[in-house]
């Protein structure tokens, strides 16, 4: 049984593969079991004028937390590239130390932290550091999510031996099947997965 105290870090196999989407699902249904969710989106580059088409407005908006919007999501950058990439065209220094503490600050005793990673689990996120390093820093359980397509075992396989060897917790892989491939029609990822991974909660959505 995993405690979820302890909060959830949401990361994926790439970018683009459902997390946010995923998260709202997740954040939404916490909270109708009365669970107060402390969304965190500490990093996002290709930040749109549109706030509410922002991954960290949507997750806000999942906790009903809109107003919270900064402390949500601190560091925001213009560029569409890598968070630490974009912070470099801006001038900017964010490390793993700071985005850390952005994560806890004035988080309640009761609440649960939800961080959503940008990218990927070693996407770059900051100046020092990957996805994996804030992770790592906060010693949070894991929920991977993947793109339930041709090629997702190998990136599966891969992050789930990457966050192994860092020692943290896999809450569940998630294959999140974002649209429909007709080439792919007698693929079975969730399957052929479970071969590979017997021990790991796999949910198809």
């Amino acid at each position: 049984m995993i405690d979820l105290k302890k909060g959830i870090f949401m990361t994926g196999t790439d970018t683009d593969v459902g997390k946010t989407w995923v998260g709202c699902q997740i954040i939404t249904a916490l909270q109708q079991q009365g669970q107060d969710i402390a969304p965190r989106k500490p990093v996002e580059s290709g930040w749109n004028d549109d706030i509410t088409q922002t991954d960290a407005w949507k997750l806000a908006s999942a906790a009903n937390k809109q107003q919270q919007l900064a402390l949500i999501c601190p560091n925001r950058f213009n560029a569409p590239v890598s968070p630490s990439r974009a912070a470099q065209l801006e001038a900017r220094e964010i490390s793993i130390a700071q985005l850390k503490q952005q994560c806890l600050d004035t988080l309640g005793a009761e609440q649960i932290l939800y961080i959503e990673g940008a990218g990927g689990f070693y996407s770059p996120l900051c100046q020092d550091g990957l996805n994996a390093d804030l992770c790592e820093a906060l010693d949070m359980p894991i929920i991977l999510v993947a793109d339930d397509k041709l090629g997702c075992i190998n990136h599966v396989l891969l992050t789930v031996d990457a966050i192994n060897q860092r020692g943290l917790t896999l809450i569940c892989i998630i294959l999140n099947q974002r649209q429909i491939n007709k080439g792919e029609t007698q693929q079975n990822n969730l399957h052929d997965l479970k071969e590979y991974l017997p021990n790991e909660i796999i949910i198809p959505l």
